[in-house]
């Protein structure tokens, strides 16, 4: 067995071997996603997934391997907790940990901390950019025990979020980095456009922000009409002196257009904004005056918005909002979901600020003597754009009984059973997914929540489940994470909202106290 194991392991390293570097890691400098090629008993399956999450333990990783499959045989997720790791990022798990999945079966894996062969040594050994681990895996399902290696690269390249959603840094011929406005656009009407203050820094920033700066978005008048402001990280094309001409005035996003396209990969909640929208006539209870916030998420094609002919089918998903200005015209926070129309993941993200929800509409009037008149129009402050991707647990259930967590921990008055139960997890994400760890040697389980953005935010949720004889002391102690900051009550959906520093709460144009008290 052992001079077999040896030789698919020449096969396998082959041209892959990643060298024992002298380095000093923590398990926090590894953790993340790591993309690239699984190779099980000699065979290539490319594109996989492997997730490293911090352990329980101090100095330790949890190793998940999404949905393992080996011939006919389906193991489901691996997931091994608490392998320790020394100071050069070398993984070693010597004793076989079983392993059962929550709808499969049971398996003894190791992890083999390294493994000779001709005189050269392989081993299980990971970095903040590199993963390479070695495991032997046996299961009822399979004739022998298999050797698997993966070796993967930090999904580093891909984007998750909004880039400089608080406008922060310095800007570029009137432009932010990762954003565009009528300076940059194309189109007939761009020299009656260009170079005006329709879109500037501002040092007006959102209550609570840690950044200096936000964007000021106006209208403006261009050739006797009324322009809205407009800013997008894709590019503005302003082709027609009529306003409401979606086949020449829009904003797009176009994989050619180098500089003027954000590429994404992600599958969000939801989008959450700051905003301070002050209408001209200030009527803030007027329908008229509203802003508008637009963001799709779109395929590797083409994308307009407003949308004409067929640009809708490269749409994966979309969050829209018309949105009001507070009773005081300060700042207010803003929460969108995302309404997704395809199970396809994003090539690039198009998103766009107006400060008004209808082109050439908004509000106006003319101040100052006949000699000196000035256009007072609409403005709108924004800050901190974000998206949210919901990692939380919704569900657990152990067999037919489902399990209520305080803390983040649940309390099982029975003594710990690796296999006298099925268990089924369930998340409140579009893209988050639960993996439950086995914890035998504390007799406890773990169940991690994993979103999309785990490469680049390192974020996601810990719940335990301890049973009557679990064994805690040494455990690290579980920091809940805080859910989303909506509610919803009577079919209706609220928000909470800073205004004037105080929490108030606010259902579509109505607005009540944290007593429920309604105050607008």
């Amino acid at each position: 067995m052992k001079k077999k194991m040896r030789r698919i392991f020449t096969i396998l390293f082959a041209g892959l071997m990643v060298s024992a570097q002298v380095w000093a890691v923590s398990a926090k400098d590894v953790c993340g996603q790591f993309d690239g090629d699984l190779n099980i008993a000699g065979s290539a399956y490319p594109n996989k997934t492997v997730y490293l999450l911090p352990g329980t333990v101090d100095n330790t990783v949890t190793f998940v391997l999404p949905d393992f499959k080996y011939n006919a045989g389906k193991l489901g997720n691996i997931v091994l907790p608490n392998i320790p790791m020394d100071e050069k990022g070398m993984l070693t798990l010597e004793n076989s940990t079983l392993y059962l999945d929550s709808i499969s079966e049971r398996a003894t894996i190791t992890i083999l901390n390294g493994i000779e062969d001709g005189g050269i040594v392989y081993n299980s050994i990971i970095s903040e950019t590199d993963a390479q681990v070695i495991l032997s895996i046996g299961a009822p399902s399979l004739p022998e025990a298999i050797l698997v290696l993966f070796q993967g690269k930090a999904a580093t390249n891909k984007n998750y979020a909004i880039v400089n959603g608080g406008f922060e840094g310095e800007w570029t011929d009137g432009e932010p980095a990762g954003w565009h406005s009528f300076n940059s656009a194309t189109g007939l009407m761009v020299d009656f456009i260009k170079g005006t203050d329709q879109f500037i820094q501002s040092t007006d920033v959102r209550p609570g922000s840690t950044g200096t700066h936000s964007a000021l978005v106006s209208s403006t008048m261009a050739l006797s009409a009324k322009a809205n402001g407009n800013c997008t990280n894709g590019q503005i094309n302003a082709g027609s002196t009529t306003a409401d001409d979606p086949a020449n005035n829009y904003n797009f996003s176009d994989p050619a257009n180098d500089g003027f396209n954000t590429p994404f990969q992600g599958r969000p909640d939801s989008v959450v904004f700051w905003a301070k929208y002050m209408p001209a006539d200030r009527d803030a209870a007027n329908e008229v005056n509203k802003a508008r916030l637009s963001v799709a998420l779109t395929t590797n094609a083409r994308y307009q918005d407003p949308e004409t002919g067929d640009f809708a089918s490269a749409k994966i998903a979309s969050a829209a909002i018309n949105y009001a200005a507070t009773p005081d015209f300060g700042w207010q926070r803003i929460s969108v979901p995302f309404e997704y129309h395809s199970d396809v993941t994003p090539s690039y993200i198009l998103t766009t600020f107006t400060s008004n929800q209808t082109p050439g509409g908004g509000s106006s009037y003319t101040t100052g003597s006949s000699f000196n008149k000035v256009n007072v129009l609409d403005t709108v402050y924004l800050d901190d754009v974000e998206l949210i991707y919901n990692r939380q647990l919704k569900a657990f259930a152990k067999g037919s009984e489902t399990l209520d967590f305080v803390n983040n921990t649940a309390t099982v008055s029975d003594n710990y059973c690796d296999d006298c139960a099925k268990y089924a997890a369930q998340s409140d994400g579009v893209s988050s997914q639960t993996f439950i760890a086995f914890d035998a040697a504390h007799k406890c389980i773990h169940i991690y929540v994993v979103a999309d953005d785990y490469a680049q935010s390192g974020a996601y949720s810990l719940y335990r489940v301890v049973f009557a004889d679990s064994e805690t002391a040494d455990l690290n102690p579980i920091d809940p994470t805080e859910g989303v900051d909506n509610i919803s009550a009577a079919g209706k959906h609220f928000e909470k909202v800073l205004l004037n520093g105080q929490l108030v709460i606010r259902c579509g144009n109505e607005w009540y106290n944290i007593s429920g008290t309604r105050i607008k």
